[in-house]
């Protein structure tokens, strides 16, 4: 058998339709689907066993509750025939040619781990590891921390023969651990970044998204590290991966919106917490791979400038970036999209970097060297995205740096080189990843009007906005993005599927 998908369930409720739908729809020939059912007391465990009657490739494990999906995850590990293992979420969805390109990338390969694209919804998915197919990735240089949760294709003798699983229980950071121990053990990891193969959906209420018990919490990152320590020497190679989880897990979660709500008793724990932490393991060293936006938070937080860092924090709440079209014109046959993206503040203020530095807008006592947007390169993109399922495509793009900060860029969409666009409506997003601030916005502002040509058709939307629509064309029988197939309501998942 070619692939085990292992999916812990745990009262999922209608919400697992979507999933079980995209798993059975699979072009691959040989595959079997493990739903490892963690407790489900809402009427989910008997619909799984309902799919187990109708489809032979499915299989059903019952456990008592666990409080985590380590367990269930390794129960599906300990069931599964496959050479190798996908881990698929309860509420996530698959393009239905995701484990026929992962598998066959896996092979070419003879790769260890395939990552396959993901698109978000309702969650942040990291680009720049997804720009395009890579054959042999590299952890660092390719951004591959970006995405540490287990939505990817592992070799099942692999994880046997290094003793690769899951801390079980209502642990956090399991996935980080598990995937972690799974890079630096591997021997190839192959990236599929032309096809979306799992749509990574956010649920509310879910586990991962509650706030985390301070103590708990920091325990579990300095596991993470303590990996890291078994596998990389002291040094700027291990302060590059200490960075990761300093700017992501401590530095960021200050900003978010979830911890600034958070009762004032938390917030405190949670930076106590932090300020042992940074003083233990993240040495000054990992500062020098910090952008200047984290590196401003780290010295606060170094000197214990509580008032100073939440001030900042605050003061960057809700901030965007502001994308505006500045035209529309035919090159050819290809289409250019002119426009303009800067970082703002809530109330639209741009974000003010006089002679190459970040001044912020509140009082912070930090190094003036911290405030440095250094020589880390800023990237302007401007992404196509699918309006039915939010695949998205990046564009040829040419850019430029304004003196107030501001970036400017003329993007192509041309069929030419993406000969097997779909037919479907697309939208455009500008992402600008600078400074420690990464952010997307949708294009505004399209008043003039450009005729169709070719396969393309702009328009203006509603509000005022530059939408493309991609008339159809004849298309190869395995093509980068098969159009999205959306299930009506009470369709029956074993018998005949129904396009909306």
């Amino acid at each position: 058998m070619k692939v085990s998908v292992i999916i812990p369930v745990y009262n999922t409720g209608e919400d697992i339709s979507r999933c079980a739908e995209s798993v059975l729809a699979q072009t691959m020939d040989d595959y079997e689907v493990i739903f490892v059912d963690d407790g489900s007391s809402d009427g989910t465990e008997k619909r799984l066993d309902e799919l187990a009657t109708e489809h032979d490739r499915i299989q059903v494990i019952h456990l008592p509750p666990s409080g985590g999906p380590g367990g269930p995850r390794n129960a599906g590990i300990d069931a599964a025939r496959g050479d190798y293992v996908y881990f698929l979420d309860d509420d996530d969805w698959l393009g239905e040619e995701a484990l026929e390109r992962m598998h066959a990338m896996a092979l070419r390969n003879d790769a260890d781990i395939v990552i396959g694209k993901m698109v978000g919804h309702g969650r942040r998915v990291p680009r720049l590891m997804f720009r395009t197919d890579r054959d042999r990735a590299d952890v660092l240089e390719d951004n591959l921390l970006g995405i540490l949760t287990p939505h990817k294709l592992f070799r099942r003798s692999f994880l046997a023969r290094h003793g690769i699983r899951f801390p079980e229980g209502p642990v956090r950071l399991e996935d980080h651990r598990f995937v972690l121990r799974a890079y630096f053990h591997a021997g190839t990891i192959s990236v599929v970044g032309d096809y979306p193969c799992c749509h990574w959906v956010k649920r509310p209420g879910s586990y991962s998204r509650a706030l985390p018990e301070p103590a708990h919490y920091h325990a579990m990152l300095r596991e993470v590290l303590d990996i890291v320590d078994e596998h990389v020497p002291p040094g700027p190679v291990r302060d590059r991966y200490y960075a990761h989880w300093y700017r992501g897990k401590l530095l960021k979660r200050f900003g978010e919106n979830g911890f600034l709500d958070a009762p004032a008793d938390y917030r405190r724990a949670y930076y106590d917490e932090a300020v042992r932490l940074t003083g233990e393991r993240f040495g000054a060293g990992v500062d020098e791979w910090l952008p200047a936006r984290f590196r401003v938070r780290s010295e606060l937080l170094r000197a214990d400038r509580h008032d100073e860092l939440f001030d900042l924090v605050r003061a960057e709440r809700d901030m965007r970036l502001d994308a505006v079209l500045d035209g529309v014109r035919w090159r050819g046959d290809r289409l250019a999209v002119r426009f303009t993206a800067r970082f703002v503040y809530a109330d639209g203020e741009p974000l003010a970097f006089p002679d190459g530095r970040w001044d912020p807008r509140v009082p912070v006592g930090a190094r003036p060297e911290a405030f440095a947007l250094d020589d880390r390169p800023w990237r302007l993109d401007l992404y196509i995205r699918r309006r039915g399922d939010s695949a998205d495509l990046p564009l040829a793009i040419s850019t430029e740096h304004l003196s107030d900060g501001a970036m400017t860029g003329e993007a192509l969409i041309d069929t030419r080189a993406l000969p097997w666009l779909p037919d479907d409506v697309w939208d455009l997003f500008a992402r600008i990843d600078g400074g420690g601030w990464t952010y997307e916005r949708r294009l505004r502002g399209y008043a003039e009007q450009v005729p169709a040509r070719g396969r393309l058709e702009p328009y203006r939307t509603v509000n005022g906005n530059l939408s493309v629509r991609v008339h159809a064309a004849k298309a190869p029988s395995k093509s980068p993005f098969r159009r999205a197939v959306r299930w009506l309501p009470g369709a029956r998942l074993g018998g005949r599927r129904t396009r909306a």
